[in-house]
């Protein structure tokens, strides 16, 4: 069965960084399920499986608009850093968990600016940067069956 715009699609993957190194993996992480022509996950990700079929495999190039989007700096909160009694000490690139006052919560990585300050950085840890991605499509499920009509 083809991938088609609309199909929900069940894929093995390795994420690669130009310097060679792998972010992710479905190894690591567990297979990844994508609804082609959602731009919520990897946007530049769905109109590459357009014509694939199950067991095919491709190595592709995705640019940052394509994948984890460009480094945002209006994304970046700088605020006063009051350390707790028990919490470890914030250090550079650090990655914790923020939980707003209506219990929202957000990964970030740290940035320490000055001595009582700290920067957090919502963007994706590999934001604005270009990536290469290994895929074996493992599953199709056609758009119709996958719970939405078809759109062209």
């Amino acid at each position: 069965m083809k991938v088609e715009w609309g199909s929900l699609v069940r894929l093995e993957y390795d994420v690669l960084l130009d310097s060679g190194e792998q972010f992710d993996s479905s190894e690591a992480s567990g297979p990844l399920w994508i609804r082609v022509g959602d731009r919520d996950a990897l946007p530049g990700l769905g109109e590459k499986l357009v014509g694939l079929e199950e067991g095919d495999e491709r190595l592709m190039g995705l640019m940052p608009p394509e994948a984890f989007g460009e480094w945002d700096p209006n994304v970046v909160l700088t605020m006063r850093d009051v350390p707790r009694a028990g919490d470890p000490r914030l250090e550079d690139g650090m990655m914790v968990r923020i939980e707003t006052q209506d219990g929202v919560a957000a990964f970030c990585r740290v940035y320490r600016i000055a001595e009582d300050r700290v920067a957090l950085d919502f963007n994706h840890p590999i934001a604005g940067q270009a990536v290469t991605l290994f895929v074996r499509v493992l599953q199709v499920v056609p758009p119709v069956h996958a719970g939405r009509a078809s759109t062209v």
